[in-house]
């Protein structure tokens, strides 16, 4: 009974506190209307501004804020690159001591393809979908490897077709592989003219999702489906229609076709006895054939123009991926360096919050310089404010952190008393490296230093690596401390 009446008070207390402030706010309003209207046009028309652009301006300010920020798609700068202009970033990212042999290769490759002229087809399909069995069918001289009871491609291989036309086509053998997860093969197929898809069945969901995945490419997509023997006319047109549901693809790019190869059967041969065989089917592969021709012969420039942009979309791709681990590499030296200073200074502090001074200007230089390393520019008070931030977060789990870093000072015996100078360094070396850290990962993945995200990265990596960073700082505080003595 006691609570309930204490809850009754608080909400009529409430109630009235609300009433007040209507009523307050009410007053205001009507005070401030009756001289608004005896004022100038001017001043209205300015106060009405000011009275609605406010809260706005505030909300606005809030969002920018608050709200996540996505680095801009690499795809979308991307677009916009040549040739050219894509050799000059690789010649500028090697003299800043990037490895870019890989994105340089790629780029050899696609100017090797562009010169010989050939039309590069990926066929694309899931284990056993009877690939090799097509490459066999559109190519009978080539050797290829086909097996009914499991897949058989182990490798990325090409073979070569002369078209009807006369247009040299390259055929890529993909093995089967998801591509979520075989980087390889995706490779191979952004670098193709065309793709086939090869299926066997209706699609399952990962089968549409991963059509889906090559329609996005933006290039041609035929969808074969194979073992089209096996189905009544009527069983057949339902599936191609099924099919053409799940993909989206226009009906003249499905095709049914039998890419023949070897099939295993059960023979009887007697009451209860059977034998396993197999033997070969013919193939019929015909409508696919027509259905690339068509494309080789609508438009050869466009479906250059689609190879050449996916290919240079490769190539950048490959710089980016290069100059991020390089990024990844220099950001941790470089918080390394600052940490061991901030280590250094802590056991160098003499007067009384001298350490708070050392440090903070130690964590504008650091992140200075690694805002030069990510190219984002920063402004001084983005920096306040992350330091800032970070600073209140430290000060709710301080005695966390110098607990930790004591317990960690008494894995070296014979230091005899610890001093609070030392356990100080260990911390402060624990916060800078975290510090660092975040304001680097915020800079890669956002494209700008934000502080409050930056601040709860910060958070997170300091309880994350604190007993093992107290181990690697407690060690370093008393190396520095030792040699500190030495030299004394």
């Amino acid at each position: 009974m006691p609570i309930r009446l204490l809850i009754s008070v608080a909400v009529l207390i409430l109630a009235f506190l609300v009433l007040f402030l209507v009523l307050i706010a009410t007053e205001t309003a009507l005070t401030v209307w009756h001289y608004l209207r005896q004022a100038p046009l001017w001043v209205q028309v300015g106060y009405g501004f000011l009275l609605v652009g406010l809260p706005l301006l505030t909300l606005a300010l809030f969002w920018r804020w608050l709200r996540p920020v996505r680095k801009p798609e690499r795809s979308d700068r991307t677009a916009r690159l040549d040739t050219q202009a894509l050799q000059e970033e690789l010649v500028v990212s090697a003299r800043q001591g990037i490895d870019v042999s890989a994105a340089l290769e790629e780029m050899q490759e696609q100017r090797r393809r562009r010169g010989s002229g050939e039309i590069y087809v990926a066929v694309f399909g899931e284990v056993s979908s009877g690939k090799s069995s097509l490459v066999r069918a559109l190519l009978p001289e080539a050797e290829t490897d086909s097996d009914p009871r499991a897949g058989t491609t182990a490798e990325i291989r090409h073979y070569s077709w002369q078209a009807p036309s006369g247009d040299r086509v390259v055929i890529t053998d993909l093995p089967g592989f998801n591509l979520d997860d075989d980087s390889a093969a995706l490779e191979e197929t952004r670098r193709a003219h065309l793709v086939i898809f090869l299926c066997d069945a209706d699609l399952t969901a990962s089968q549409a999702k991963q059509v889906q995945q090559l329609v996005e490419l933006g290039k041609p997509l035929v969808l074969a489906l194979n073992k089209a023997d096996r189905y009544s006319r009527e069983e057949l047109a339902s599936l191609l229609e099924a099919v053409r549901r799940k993909t989206g693809l226009p009906r003249q790019d499905i095709v049914a076709i039998a890419a023949g190869g070897r099939e295993e059967i059960v023979r009887v041969i007697g009451e209860g006895i059977e034998r396993r065989e197999t033997r070969d089917r013919g193939p019929d592969v015909e409508a696919l054939r027509q259905t690339v021709q068509r494309h080789l012969d609508q438009d050869p420039e466009l479906m250059e123009s689609l190879r050449e942009t996916a290919v240079l979309m490769l190539v950048s791709e490959k710089l980016d991926k290069a100059r991020d681990r390089f990024r990844e590499q220099q950001a941790d030296e470089l918080v390394g360096r600052y940490a061991r200073r901030a280590v250094v200074g802590a056991l160098a502090a003499v007067a009384p919050g001298s350490d708070l001074v050392i440090q903070g200007v130690l964590a504008t230089k650091l992140i200075r310089e690694l805002s030069r390393l990510y190219d984002v520019p920063v402004k001084e008070i983005e920096i306040e404010s992350f330091i800032q931030l970070a600073g209140g977060k430290v000060r709710n789990m301080t005695a966390l952190s110098l607990a930790i870093a004591g317990n960690a000072l008494k894995a070296f015996p014979g230091l005899g008393t610890i001093s609070g100078g030392v356990v100080h360094a260990v911390a402060y070396g624990m916060i800078f490296d975290s510090l660092g850290r975040a304001a680097a990962q915020t800079m890669a993945s956002r494209g700008e230093l934000r502080a409050y995200p930056a601040a709860e990265a910060f958070e997170d990596l300091l309880h994350e690596h604190l007993e093992s960073g107290a181990v690697r700082f407690a060690k370093m505080a008393v190396t520095s401390r030792e040699g500190g003595s030495d030299r004394a």
